[in-house]
Parts: structure tokens; C-alpha cells; sequence
């Protein structure tokens, strides 16, 4: 029997892969951590709303509160209100049998845990509503002005973005989820081991920092002033700085 999801090949009367199965389980984890932020993302006065990054935030908004947002929570607890009923192989048209529920927050974390979450028939659907709806609060808790580029899928080789805070990031295309350092580095790698790549010493520097090795900008027109890393009117190849760096020169 294949997996629903990545289509490899899993137990018998299984619906997803262990690994799916984990990462299913892992989003609705998240998602009921973030249901918290969500309710207090609610007030238009305090949290930009919107995809555009020139949007002007009055100081009375036209409405209280961000329906975006609201109507995302409501998504979420339907969601989250029909999957449970599915796992406890409860018909959705038989009302009288619904389950007891305390809030939405305790309703994912039950779902996860859930001894039939990966055997039951839809399981490959809801993971990938589940997915999309965790790509739309990630967009609301952090919105598109917040988030930056940080690499290409390892898959697809589609552009992610991702905010400050985010440890993990999910293609938007294929759906591949990935951290955030490791695309980082990934694409860091790229730009040192191509020798056309120049860019300016502020930003080699922020594409080394930002994979995790700290450079400053100040070292790097060092390197060059000296003569250790060539310069050129298109900038500083990357690849010259990495050699620099590699070779131990970073306090010198």
C-alpha cells in the first residue's frame, strides 16, 4: 500500500508513512501553539493586516478587529471539528453524536495524538488541508513584509521566504518542509562555489551571517583593501571570501 502523501510504499491498512504520519502530527502541534497568537493577532490596531507592504494602518481601523484572521480561526475549527469526527468514525451528518470538544486549541492537540490518525481513509486529504491551513496562518502571524528570501527548495528549486523567527519553512509548491538554516546554508554553498557570483561587502556578509557563520562587512573591505579577495566594478567574488574564511582568516 502506498502513502497518500508521498506515495511510498507503507504498512498494510496504513493511509500515511511513518514519516508522514509524524509530520501530520507535527503541524497540528503547531498549529494549536498557534492559536494563542492568532486570537491576539485579532485586534486591527496592533497587527498590520493585509499582503501589501505599503498598506497604511489607520489609527481607528474601519473594523475592531482583523476578519482575515477571524475568519481563518473559524476555518481552523471546522477543520479541526470534522477531522476528529472522522477519526472517531463519527457520520458528519449525525449531529447528535458529536464530540465533546473544550476549545480549539485542545481539539488539535487531540487529533494529533490520535491512535488513528494515520489509518484512517482520508488521511493524505487532510494533511494537505491541514498543511495550506498551516501556510495561511504562518502568512498572518507573519506577514509577507516580515519574511525574506532565504533560498530555493532543494525539489523544485522555488524561492522560500521565511520570518525571523522560523526554524522551519514548507515549499509552497511542492510542499517539501525544510529548515530554514539548512536552505540558508544551501544556498550560501551556491554562491561561494560559483566564481562569477560577486555582490557587495555588506551583503556577503549578510549571506554569511545570516547561514550562520558571522562576518562583518568592515573584514571583508579589509580582505580587499589587502588585496586578499579580489575586487572587481561588479563587487567581491563570494567565492574569494569563503576561501578566506575557511582558511581561518575571520579575526584577521
Amino acid at each position: 500500500m502506498n502513502c497518500q502523501n508521498c506515495k511510498t510504499m507503507t504498512e498494510e491498512g496504513y493511509s500515511l508513512c511513518e514519516t508522514c504520519e509524524m509530520r501530520l502530527a507535527g503541524t497540528l502541534l503547531r498549529l494549536a501553539r498557534d492559536v494563542t497568537p492568532l486570537h491576539d493577532s485579532l485586534d486591527a490596531t496592533l497587527h498590520p493586516g493585509g499582503h501589501s507592504p505599503v498598506r497604511i494602518q489607520t489609527a481607528t481601523p474601519p473594523t475592531p478587529i482583523r476578519l482575515d484572521v477571524l475568519d481563518l480561526i473559524d476555518m481552523l475549527d471546522a477543520t479541526a471539528r470534522e477531522l476528529w469526527r472522522c477519526l472517531d468514525g463519527i457520520d458528519a451528518l449525525d449531529w447528535h453524536r458529536d464530540p465533546r470538544m473544550e476549545d480549539l486549541e485542545a481539539a488539535l492537540i487531540a487529533c494529533a495524538g490520535h491512535p488513528k490518525l494515520a489509518t484512517f481513509p482520508d488521511a493524505g486529504l487532510y494533511m494537505r488541508i491541514v498543511n495550506n491551513l498551516a501556510r495561511k496562518v504562518d502568512l498572518a502571524l507573519d506577514p509577507p513584509e516580515q519574511r525574506r528570501e532565504i533560498g530555493t527548495c532543494e525539489l523544485c528549486e522555488t524561492m522560500l521566504t521565511a520570518g525571523q523567527a522560523d526554524q522551519w519553512v514548507t515549499c509552497p509548491v511542492c510542499g517539501t518542509e525544510q529548515r530554514v538554516q539548512t536552505v540558508k546554508l544551501r544556498r550560501l554553498k551556491k554562491l561561494c562555489w560559483d566564481d562569477s557570483k560577486q555582490g557587495r561587502a555588506a551583503d556577503i556578509a549578510k549571506a554569511f551571517t545570516d547561514a550562520g557563520i558571522t562576518l562583518k562587512a568592515s573584514l571583508v573591505r579589509k580582505w580587499a583593501e589587502r588585496g586578499q579577495v579580489a575586487r572587481t566594478p561588479q563587487g567581491i567574488p563570494y567565492s574569494d571570501v569563503y576561501r578566506q574564511v575557511i582558511a581561518g582568516q575571520l579575526d584577521k
